[in-house]
């Protein structure tokens, strides 16, 4: 009897040091936790498939959230309010939508139109509510390398795409769900094939010096990537990594291109209030090793401008209407051809009197030294008030810019991965050629 008694005492006492609320321990632990903000709008619904539970965080009361719930969230003056089932809750700074442990992939579809893996904090930001996805670093992978790169592509491709975006994302402390960090699809987005080459390459990262590094990457380099140095604000000694290599194995639709601009376009987008203002010459400083533009000057009857910086604003200077192309020039690296006609008061004195010419470029001028061809429109002349320079070629009615390649042309070129896998380089071949000195591993 002394130890029935004995065995219901131990019992008991055992009950007193079991947690009292079991819910904590019911969440699921993200192993290497990403952020990701991936919606922002004045209200926001969230439809609950699987098993979760509602957090505010202003007073940790949880909430249970029953299987196919949809939630209406929106930001009123001063508080986060979500509404369910008849239910209405508020919080000044907020909720979070926790996933909790469950035999079956629990997903949420928010009203963006995307379904995502993972918890939620359902966050104010101004007037309206930011949902920020918190998942595991695998799954939110899954969700990128896709959206990144073609799935179709080789399959060594895709490994080192993954890895890759494994490694800017183990160094970003908040991303976005757009190219601004890294397009990101959600479980929408999701392909049998790259999760895959993301499994295969579970937890690898692009290291220097054994520390791992922030891994760009982009569409097509045009045959050469660039130095971080000629294209961003960058100090080039601070990334030794981030060198200009050869490409020799990309083809891409972007690998040249050619785009054209009319000089009321080019107007506007440099600043000038005069539309209507002629151009009489268009000068491109292109400093960087491979010739990468880094300021354009523009003379014009209404005075000149003179634009500097790096690749983002210079391509932001020559606006596309093209979404895909994300409305600006693909890269910082072109060259320039002035479209037009010279001033109309151009003329020559002849024998016969006098006659208008239409440009001065291509014309035979005598000289001390004999008979020349001109080979600019912009001369200077001698006369009896002193040397006289013109403006050039006096009316550009249009520019025609000559480049190669997409994006900002750092790293690693997404359509040259693909041309070295396809001939036998394996990722990690890959991703040591495009980020100079580095290691990849675990």
């Amino acid at each position: 009897m002394k130890k029935f008694i004995s065995i219901i005492a131990s019992f008991l006492l055992l009950l007193v040091y079991l947690p009292t609320d079991s819910k904590a321990s019911e969440l699921v632990n993200y192993l290497k936790e990403v952020n990701v903000s991936v919606h922002l709008a004045t209200s926001v619904t969230l439809t609950a498939n699987g098993n979760y539970q509602l957090s505010n965080k202003d007073t940790a009361e949880i909430t249970e959230i029953p299987q196919g719930t949809v939630l209406t969230v929106k930001k009123d003056s001063s508080n986060v309010n979500v509404t369910f089932n008849g239910t209405s809750l508020n919080s000044v700074t907020g909720f979070d939508l926790q996933e909790k442990i469950s035999s079956s992939t629990s997903l949420v579809r928010v009203s963006n139109g995307i379904t995502y893996r993972g918890s939620f904090f359902l966050k104010p930001n101004g007037s309206k509510v930011e949902i920020i996805n918190i998942l595991d670093m695998e799954d939110y992978l899954k969700g990128v390398v896709p959206s990144e790169m073609p799935a179709s592509f080789h399959k060594e491709a895709l490994k080192a795409q993954a890895i890759s975006a494994r490694s800017y994302a183990a160094n970003t402390l908040m991303l976005t769900s757009t190219a601004a960090s890294q397009v990101y699809r959600g479980y929408s987005g999701e392909d049998a094939r790259t999760n895959a080459a993301i499994k295969e390459t579970e937890g690898m990262l692009v290291k220097y010096n054994g520390k791992p590094i922030q891994t760009f990457f982009f569409s097509t380099s045009g045959g050469r990537t660039a130095n971080v140095g000629d294209v961003w604000n960058s100090k080039q000694e601070h990334f030794p990594y981030l060198v200009s290599v050869d490409d020799p194995y990309e083809s891409s639709p972007f690998s040249n291109w050619t785009e054209s601009f009319p000089a009321e376009t080019l107007l506007k987008s440099f600043g000038f209030t005069d539309l209507s203002a002629q151009i009489y010459d268009i000068t491109l400083s292109k400093t960087g090793a491979n010739g990468e533009v880094r300021g354009v000057t523009v003379k014009t009857s209404a005075g000149d401008k003179t634009v500097t910086g790096n690749e983002s604003i210079i391509r932001n200077y020559f606006p596309l209407n093209n979404p895909q192309l994300y409305n600006k020039l693909q890269t910082n690296w072109f060259d320039i051809q002035l479209n037009g006609s010279a001033s109309q008061n151009l003329s020559v004195q002849t024998s016969s009197g006098t006659s208008a010419i239409g440009d001065l470029k291509g014309q035979k001028v005598q000289t001390a030294s004999g008979e020349v061809t001109l080979s600019d429109s912009k001369v200077s002349i001698q006369t009896a008030n002193g040397v006289m320079t013109n403006e050039g070629t006096g009316n550009i009615t249009s520019v025609t810019l000559n480049g190669k390649g997409w994006g900002h042309r750092v790293g690693m070129s997404q359509y040259g991965a693909k041309g070295f896998a396809e001939r036998g380089w394996t990722a990690e071949q890959i991703l040591t050629h495009y980020f100079q000195g580095t290691t990849v591993s675990k």
